[in-house]
């Protein structure tokens, strides 16, 4: 790609953001100078208006970026719009409460109805219209795959799919490709995605890209995401890589408590209709009991009882070995494939958060049996119980249910080393998204024990 099509790509996509955010800005604006300015005790004029829109514009932008609705070129136009609807729907629900406050009274629901139906084609329409200027602008990288086992392979396999990002041209493995040779394949196409292959090769690799103006894509090990939570302290002159185990402060696990009962209360007394439907539901079907107890492991391997509505039969574990429930699962009930669906089965996880043995985010919490599996294949696993089991995370927001563990750990660690309020506050936005996910909640495959993938070190 050359630099002035880099320059007019990213002058684009500033250009598309600006309009779309400007535009349901100034018409949420206009509604409420058309229909609900007046109803305030007394009227908002010029100053406070431009105010108003300032705060109205800034909110749909932080909102659109946590939910990743301004990414053109990096996702589906499918995914697009559906981050888009999601955004306008708790951004009016923001606007709504700004406004009623403003108010001082409940304005009409009838205009934000209105508003969220229109802004959600408009926004459909601007998610078709930017992808197709984006790709007419935007030059296929030419790339090559060097991955050192099929496991790294298959883990990047979804580039295939972006066929209007990347073409691939030539799978290698690096046992079979000498740095000379494929660095003559490197010069020919645009970029080299490297996965799983071993750090001094991986290292020549990619100082050869950055000198010959070429794109490396490199999948992270876990010891690379580690470090890349380091800390960088200056010895000697020297710049270093402190890498410890991670130590949260006071005042942010103070915050973090807080925020876990705040966010369990409101939960318990919106979501006790659909828990007690649930639990009648359950009860009615085999007569069995409602909840489902089960060992899980949380910080320092501490062990405690997570509870969930049961979605599978009684006896679903009568052999005694701990599994993962695979797709089109025999042992999950119907009434539990609904549960499941609608994620209403880990709702009772609300009381644990409360009693303080989870927290809203933090690794998931895994059972003890399928955690002594992981990790004598996988010592690294142990490392996700550096902080407190959570009901969301990355692995989670970002993941799938049979996201192998090699992967979720990655993603944990990326979490333990980034954590922090902004941080979970984010990831539980995010959370409200995947629940309208389908494809977040894919079984692992029939006869598999646990969601397992050899090691990629």
């Amino acid at each position: 790609m050359t630099k002035l099509n880099h320059i007019i790509e990213k002058v684009l996509l500033a250009f598309l953001k600006v309009f779309i955010s400007c535009t349901l800005g100034g018409a949420t604006a206009w509604c409420w100078v058309q229909f609900f300015n007046n109803e305030t005790l007394q009227a908002y004029y010029r100053l406070g208006n431009y105010f108003l829109f300032f705060i109205i514009l800034i909110s749909y932008i932080f909102i659109a970026r946590v939910y990743g609705s301004f990414d053109i070129g990096t996702r589906s136009v499918t995914e697009i719009i559906f981050s888009q609807i999601i955004s306008i729907f708790i951004w009016l629900i923001v606007c709504y409460s700004l406004f009623s406050l403003i108010s001082y009274h409940l304005v009409s629901v009838k205009e934000f109805l209105i508003m969220f139906v229109a802004y959600s084609l408009f926004a459909a329409l601007w998610a078709f219209v930017a992808n197709r200027l984006y790709f007419l602008i935007h030059k296929t990288k030419r790339v090559i795959v060097v991955y050192n086992n099929i496991d790294a392979y298959i883990s990047l396999k979804g580039i295939g799919k972006m066929k209007n990002r990347f073409k691939i041209v030539k799978t290698f493995n690096n046992d079979e490709l000498p740095l000379e040779k494929l660095y003559d394949e490197i010069m020919r196409v645009d970029a080299v995605f490297l996965c799983g292959v071993p750090s001094d090769y991986r290292n020549e690799v990619v100082k050869f890209c950055v000198a010959n103006d070429k794109y490396a894509y490199v999948k992270p090990k876990i010891s690379d995401t580690i470090i890349h939570g380091s800390k960088t302290v200056q010895l000697l002159n020297i710049p270093i890589y402190r890498c410890s185990r991670v130590g949260s402060s006071y005042l942010y696990l103070v915050i973090k408590r807080f925020i876990d009962i705040l966010f369990a209360l409101c939960c318990i007394v919106v979501s006790s209709p659909f828990m007690l439907i649930t639990a009648i539901a359950i009860k009615l079907y085999d007569h069995g009991p409602v909840f489902y107890k089960q060992k899980r492991l949380t910080k320092d391997q501490k062990v405690f009882e997570i509870i969930k509505f049961r979605s599978m039969k009684v006896d679903a574990e009568k052999d005694g070995v701990a599994r993962l429930a695979a797709e089109n699962d025999d042992r999950i009930t119907p009434v539990g494939k609904i549960i499941r669906k609608l994620r209403i089965d880990e709702l009772p996880q609300l009381f644990n958060i409360l009693g303080g043995s989870m927290s809203v985010v933090g690794p998931r919490p895994e059972r003890p049996e399928i955690f002594e599996q992981y990790e004598k294949t996988m010592p690294e696993f142990a490392l996700r119980l550096q902080v407190k089991a959570g009901l969301t995370g990355y692995a989670q927001v970002y993941g799938k249910y049979n996201t192998p563990p090699y992967d979720k750990v990655q993603m944990d660690l990326e979490y333990i080393a980034k954590q922090s309020v902004w941080e979970d506050i984010k990831l539980m936005l995010l959370t409200f998204k995947i629940l309208f996910m389908p494809d977040s909640t894919e079984g692992v495959e029939a006869g598999q024990v646990t969601a397992e993938r050899n090691s990629e070190e």
